[in-house]
């Protein structure tokens, strides 16, 4: 598998890249979702005013009102724009493997630990996001619970599909494997999480 760098490498490839999509975006409403992503993700949602969005995206507050309706519409656009993302990039993956779900779960594992898949370098976008939603029924929160369903869903469907003998508990178990990856990863500067990651990945869907 690709070799993955330091956390600090990482967050710096990660900016890198959410400010060149910030400078590419042509309308006022791409430039401040673009905006919004990468302050949002990399300093918290409660600690990014709506100011600080408009002097970054360099549009007034007429027309970020103009596009989202409030603050917490531009969070939901935020995570709705994470979230088809990472569907569009797993559908793409999981096509590659026809008739092969024990493939597509190799895969799956090594494309999230994989460097430069994700831009996760300080945790979980929907995890981090619903932490800063206390009220259990908020939509933030909603939003976040929706993404991991459609994760364990589609995991279980490919071990159901491979034969694994509880599809259930094993999904659950890969889920949460990859939320304890993906913070582990952003904490730790030691070599060998990625590989060790996918080493386990593969032990609960293999296991008979």
């Amino acid at each position: 598998m690709r070799s993955t760098s330091s956390a600090a490498a990482r967050r710096r490839r990660a900016d890198m890249l959410a400010r060149r999509r910030q400078k590419a975006a042509v309308s006022a409403r791409e430039r401040i979702l673009t905006t919004a992503d990468r302050l949002f993700y990399s300093h918290g949602i409660q600690a990014v005013g709506v100011q600080w969005v408009l002097d970054e995206s360099q549009v007034t507050r007429v027309t970020l009102y103009r596009h989202f309706a409030s603050k917490d519409d531009l969070v939901l656009a935020y995570l709705e724009r994470r979230s088809q993302q990472a569907k569009a990039a797993v559908q793409a993956l999981l096509d590659k493997y026809p008739g092969d779900p024990r493939g597509a779960l190799h895969a799956w594992a090594v494309a999230f630990a994989a460097d430069g898949v994700i831009d996760e370098y300080r945790g979980c976008t929907f995890v981090n996001a619903a932490a800063e939603y206390g009220e259990p029924g908020h939509p933030v929160r909603l939003m976040a619970i929706a993404q991991r369903q459609w994760v364990n869903e589609t995991t279980q469907a490919l071990l159901r599909e491979d034969g694994h003998p509880d599809p259930v508990t094993a999904s659950r178990t890969l889920l949460a494997l990859r939320t304890g990856y993906v913070f582990s990863a952003g904490l730790e500067e030691d070599a060998g999480w990625a590989e060790q990651f996918v080493a386990a990945y593969d032990r609960v869907v293999d296991a008979r």
